[in-house]
């Protein structure tokens, strides 16, 4: 034993390089994504005017109300907001990403300890290999969103349930319980969609720690948590948030399927390997306690079908699912090693099933990125105008672009103002128009369901110009972007 320890030591730190190289990589190609955008604005408007009552979304006329923007933010502004503009204001984007690079360290670690805990037989290694090679959790660390934090803490109270497992004093074993429950109630006011995880981990908690009192001292803190602060945050948020995460139900039938079908694709292998884990001669039992408790992920896309969303459940999802994949490489190298006795055998097929993770990991990594609107070009274009004052009705279908002009345009040019319509129709605009009087508009078909050309005439017959036109590849397939300018010839 002590003659592996050196070993494992040096093992865990060349993961955690890897980590690290992969999130820098991510950090520094990334264009800014309109959720980055977003969570650094609302912090930045925080530090600004400090604390403010949540009330209903302002009109456009007075959109820079804080009190509005919070309603709809899924999330509590206290956390993630705030630590992450604090960064921005220091060290800009960069910065920023570097916070979230350093919880995303955090968080392999974490999993490695889960994963070396006696009820996973001592593979913390192979668990912390297949989290980081899986590739979704890296690059989602890298970016400068609540992912990161929430995924900490829910990776934190899976610790602190485990380590309050075995013969611990009983007072030891509450105190622990009792801190998981708090960090899952953290977990959940920084990031709402952990919320589907709770009754899943409760459940885990009775049946690991057979004792009703020892899981009393889970439960009663994590309702107390999250009564307090469903009351005096969520509660008031409520109708609010139910207008911006757009049920999915309400509107078609189609988006859930087709995002169901995505959550699949993105957990295809992982759920693959946690299968093979249900066979461990040892710890097969343990495999399929965690499936349990990332089930809940494909409840999501019935709810919300809101791309971010179904990135962050991925990445909650995979903080279960490492360990049980660890077991599962385990057993596929004792399969394809037909249980030799001789060590480097079954090393050898580990480390081949190893690799074939890291190439779906990088394959996701792709994929993710392709989510993602590149926004650089119109934000250029508006940073070499020069002229103060100007506004830009931002008109779009999906997601909220507009925090990434104001991310950048506000911050050089606190007179510009950037105004939202989502989903707009010929009278929204009409009346926005009449309202507003922007300068500019940059319209784009990310994920429409709209017609865009339709759209783009009645900008035309109201004296608006084309200014600028590019195309960006999203993985829905290349979306065009148009500028148009009032009056230009």
């Amino acid at each position: 034993m002590t003659k592996e320890h050196p070993r494992n030591s040096f093992r865990l730190a060349l993961i955690l390089v890897f980590s690290l190289a992969v999130m820098c990589w991510g950090a520094l190609q990334n264009p800014l994504a309109p959720q980055e955008a977003q969570n650094i604005y609302m912090g930045r408007g925080i530090l600004a005017e400090g604390f403010v009552a949540c009330t209903e979304p302002a009109p456009p006329d007075s959109d820079r109300s804080i009190g509005g923007m919070m309603c709809a933010y899924p999330g509590s502004v206290a956390i993630a907001p705030l630590v992450t503009a604090s960064a921005d204001r220091f060290a800009g984007l960069y910065g920023a990403r570097f916070v979230h690079i350093i919880l995303g360290l955090g968080l392999v670690l974490l999993i490695y300890l889960i994963g070396n805990s006696p009820f996973y037989g001592k593979r913390g290694l192979l668990a912390a290999t297949t989290f980081a090679f899986l590739g979704i959790p890296l690059q989602l660390s890298s970016s400068a969103t609540t992912d990161a934090f929430a995924a900490l803490f829910l990776g934190a109270s899976f610790w602190f349930i485990e380590s309050a497992a075995g013969s611990r004093p009983a007072r030891e074993r509450a105190f622990m319980l009792s801190v998981g429950a708090l960090s899952l109630s953290l977990a959940v006011m920084t990031n709402y969609i952990v919320l589907f995880f709770v009754v899943s981990v409760m459940l885990y908690v009775f049946l690991r720690h057979r004792a009703v009192a020892a899981s009393v001292f889970f439960l009663l803190p994590l309702l107390a948590a999250l009564s307090f602060y469903g009351y005096f945050a969520f509660l008031p948020a409520w109708p609010f948030l139910v207008k911006s995460t757009h049920f999915s139900l309400a509107r078609s039938a189609v988006i859930p399927v087709i995002n169901f079908d995505y959550i699949f694709e993105w957990l295809s292998l992982p759920y693959l390997l946690a299968t093979f884990g249900l066979f461990h001669n040892e710890k097969g039992r343990n495999a399929f306690f965690l499936m349990l408790l990332s089930a809940p992920a494909f409840l999501v896309p019935f709810v919300s079908f809101d791309i971010s969303s179904i990135h962050s459940v991925v990445f909650f999802s995979l903080v279960f699912l490492a360990p049980a994949a660890a077991l599962g490489v385990d057993h596929m190298g004792d399969l394809f090693s037909s249980y030799n006795m001789m060590s480097f055998v079954k090393q050898l097929f580990v480390s081949a099933v190893l690799v074939v993770i890291l190439v779906f990991g990088f394959q996701q990594i792709k994929k993710l990125k392709r989510d993602y609107p590149d926004l650089s070009p119109a934000v250029t274009f508006f940073q070499g105008k020069g002229v103060p004052g100007f506004t830009v009705l931002v008109d779009s279908d999906y997601g909220s672009p507009e925090y990434v002009y104001r991310y950048v345009l506000e911050a050089e040019n606190p007179s510009v103002r950037v105004i939202p319509i989502v989903r707009g129709d010929e009278r929204e605009r009409e009346e926005i128009l009449t309202k507003m009087d922007p300068d500019y508009v940059v319209m784009d078909d990310y994920h429409s369901d709209r017609s865009y050309n339709r759209a783009s005439l009645e900008y035309l017959l109201k004296g608006f110009t084309v200014v600028k036109t590019y195309q960006m590849t999203l993985s829905s397939g290349i979306k065009n972007i148009k500028i148009f300018q009032k009056g230009a010839l």
